[in-house]
């Protein structure tokens, strides 16, 4: 039965117009009989937090922040849970008695997504590429998931450093070992997991590591949705498994569905709607 209460939660970012998220929550909202109006919302970044404050007071129970706003949303929060904190960023906020609540489910939806395909992460070797917020975003759930070790492999090994630095003490006491390499010295042999966590697909369309490094034995995970990446495409031609991110984009919608509405929402049912096409 159709709960006839309208609630309101929005995406908020720049640009913001190719989010899937006001699809995934309608699948959650429909799950549960829930009447729910959730937008896309452009807002330009001169104006981020006048529009937040906006937003609050218009009776939204929250909002999801995606690029470019990551930073800004953990900052302008009241509190925020350990993940956020370690992380320095937010992506889903909640209105509640006038406070703003800040965390993160990015790293919920990669962990929660490798799992539904049987990819296991603890007591694995794996590597992530880039040191930048997307990678940083997702690396508290994947320490706690338990791997060996983890390879942060950069462009800049300074960059890495830091985030290593960053991580070093909250993965060895979960007992796991954190590396660093250069791109462009990075062999995927002896890889369990590669998750990319680059952008450059969609600055040039290049793959972050050479072509003729790919194997068939790694599984190769893309951060990156709605498009088969150059990434996604040499570990296809191998013959290996590869994932692009739609299901941690569902995973974290989902995390952030269940902060605000109490419900957990069914995963497999938003990723078969979406396959056809919602």
């Amino acid at each position: 039965m159709m709960n006839n209460q309208i609630k309101k939660d929005a995406v908020v970012g720049h640009p913001i117009n190719h989010s899937k998220s006001p699809a995934i929550h309608q699948c959650f909202a429909d799950e549960f009989g829930l009447n729910i109006m959730y937008e896309k919302i452009d807002i330009n970044p001169e104006h981020f937090v006048d529009k937040i404050h906006v937003l609050r007071n218009q009776n939204y129970l929250g909002l999801n922040i995606t690029l470019p706003f990551k930073a800004d949303a953990f900052a302008m929060c009241d509190e925020v849970t350990a993940t956020s904190r370690m992380t320095g960023s937010v992506n889903t906020l909640t209105f509640i008695d006038g406070k703003i609540y800040g965390d993160t489910t990015d790293g919920i939806g990669i962990v929660r997504d490798l799992d539904a395909k049987k990819i296991v992460i603890k007591d694995s070797h794996l590597a992530i590429l880039g040191a930048g917020g997307a990678s940083n975003g997702v690396m508290f759930d994947i320490i706690n998931a338990g791997p060996k070790s983890i390879t942060l492999a950069n462009r800049t090994k300074t960059k890495a450093d830091d985030m290593v630095n960053k991580w070093d003490s909250f993965a060895k006491g979960n007992g796991v070992e954190l590396r660093v390499i250069e791109l462009h010295a990075f062999d995927v042999r002896g890889y369990d997991l590669v998750i990319n966590g680059t952008s450059s697909a969609l600055i040039d369309g290049s793959s972050p590591i050479a072509d003729h490094l790919f194997q068939s034995e790694t599984v190769y995970y893309d951060m990156t949705y709605g498009v088969e990446t150059r990434f996604m495409l040499n570990a296809k031609n191998k013959g290996a498994q590869y994932f692009d991110g739609l299901g941690m984009l569902i995973g974290q919608a989902a995390a952030s569905f269940s902060i605000w509405h109490k419900l957990q929402p069914n995963l497999h049912l938003a990723a078969k709607a979406l396959e056809v096409g919602l």
